[in-house]
């Protein structure tokens, strides 16, 4: 398994959109066009957002974004470990935590000294 920035592999945006929207934009009625733009921030330069993909060889495995801010109530905290997502037919084979552990080490180059999460309560342990 790879881990590669999606400005590195942005034939993976795709996917990325695909599993980020029926996760948690399509219920609540939002266009797949919404994630692409938001996806397509990531292929920007700029520290803020960037995606990591999991993959092997073409296949998308998943993704975790750092983003500047995943709840607007609390603008103050930033940034923010958001949109973790594995393809079910993957989970629990350690990938979310490599992502994560990956992101982490992102956030320590760029010098963040604190990353935020927002989950749901059934994934407080994680």
């Amino acid at each position: 398994m790879t881990i590669s920035n999606l400005a590195d592999v942005p034939k993976f945006l795709e996917a990325a959109a695909k599993g980020m929207w029926q996760e948690w934009w399509e219920e609540e009625g939002h266009p797949i066009e919404d994630v692409y733009d938001e996806l397509q921030k990531s292929l920007s330069p700029e520290a803020l957002p960037t995606t990591l993909i999991a993959h092997q060889g073409d296949e998308f495995l998943g993704m975790v974004m750092l983003v500047q801010s995943d709840m607007s109530k609390r603008p103050q905290y930033t940034p923010w470990l958001a949109s973790l997502w594995i393809s079910p037919d993957h989970r629990r084979k350690g990938i979310g935590t490599r992502l994560t552990k990956e992101l982490e080490t992102l956030a320590t180059q760029q010098e963040y000294p604190h990353l935020y999460l927002f989950a749901k309560l059934s994934l407080r342990s994680f």
